[in-house]
Order: structure tokens, then sequence, then C-alpha cells
């Protein structure tokens, strides 16, 4: 099971690497509410982050329910063969920068996303990390593995 567990974690980190976007689902009053950002993962896979405009519909929402879920899949290495793809749910909660200054954690996410640099230290742009409960694996349409995180 460790094995199957580290094989998991081997597989959403390189995914991750290969990824740049993901679909972040909010909770919004009566139903859900998706946006596509920016994310960088943390090498333990502990937390997720992205930037958003502390104006927006996503981060009201945030403020009001912190549960979200971010997909992230292998559409563009896959191309058109589904067999081939793999996609990612992570599942957790919006939590304050954990145990680092804000500043260490946009660069690093300036870093990986250099494009939008002025956008990640602009005054609106809020730095928003995630604490990921659990991964769901799914790779050729019906392979799917389970990966908890303890925090």
């Amino acid at each position: 099971m460790a094995n199957d567990q580290n094989s998991t974690h081997e597989a959403i980190a390189r995914l991750f690497n290969e990824q740049r976007l993901a679909t972040l689902a909010t909770i919004a009053t009566d139903a859900p509410y998706c946006n596509l950002v920016a994310f960088t993962s943390s090498d333990d896979l502990k937390t997720i982050m992205f930037c958003t405009p502390r104006t927006s519909t996503k981060y009201g929402n945030i403020v009001k329910n912190p549960n979200v879920s971010f997909l992230i899949d292998s559409r563009t290495r896959s191309g058109t063969d589904p067999q081939a793809g793999m996609a990612v749910t992570a599942i957790g909660s919006v939590v304050d920068v954990l145990g680092q200054p804000e500043d260490d954690l946009k660069s690093r996410h300036a870093e990986r996303h250099a494009q939008f640099k002025d956008f990640i230290y602009s005054l609106d742009c809020a730095l928003v990390q995630v604490r990921v409960q659990r991964y769901i694996l799914v790779s050729s349409l019906r392979d799917v593995s389970v990966l908890e995180i303890r925090a």
C-alpha cells in the first residue's frame, strides 16, 4: 500500500510540474463556481497556492466558504487520446499562509508564472493558500487512486 501511495504521489507531482493551470471550484450561494487559475503546489503536495484579485467573485466565495477543489489534467499533453490522459482532483480548504512569509510564497509563485509577475505583486492581489486533504487521481479513464494528505 505504501508503494501505491508513493507512486500516486510521484504521478501527481509529475503532472503538477507539467501543468500550470487548474480549474478551481468554489462554492457560490446556490451553485459551484469554476475559474481557471495559475497554481503552484508545495513540493510535499500539502498545499496549493494561487493569486486572485480581492474584488473577484472567487475571492468573495472563498471568504464565505473556504472549501474548494481543483482539477488539474493532462489534456495538453495527452492530445485527443482519453486513454492516455490523467486528471487529479484536489480537495481542501483555504488557510492562512502557513509558516512562510507571504513574500517568499509570492516569489515562488512568480518564478513559476513569470508572465503574471506584475499581477502577483499588485496591491489588489491576494495570495490564496489551500491545505489539501485528499487527491483523487484518475488515469486511463478507469484507474482511480486516492492520496490522503496528513497535516
